[in-house]
């Protein structure tokens, strides 16, 4: 289960406008739970942050909920 920082996170991701910069424990959380995928440049700093399929059907369907509430 994912915590409300990490949901968070997930759709601070989902936001096409925005990236995350930074590699936080959420970050890393959503990563392992394959919804987040991290590329890497060759000098090992980060270079993408990006949702994965499953990460933007769970951003999808987390933003259609709170849409009807």
């Amino acid at each position: 289960m994912l915590t409300h920082h990490e949901v968070a996170t997930l759709l601070r991701l989902s936001d096409a406008e925005r990236r995350l910069q930074e590699l936080d424990a959420e970050v890393l959380a959503l990563s392992r739970y394959e919804l987040v995928e991290i590329a890497w440049r060759d000098d090992g700093d980060i270079s993408t942050l990006k949702l994965t399929g499953r990460g933007r059907e769970l951003a999808r369907r987390l933003s259609r909920d709170s849409d009807g509430v």
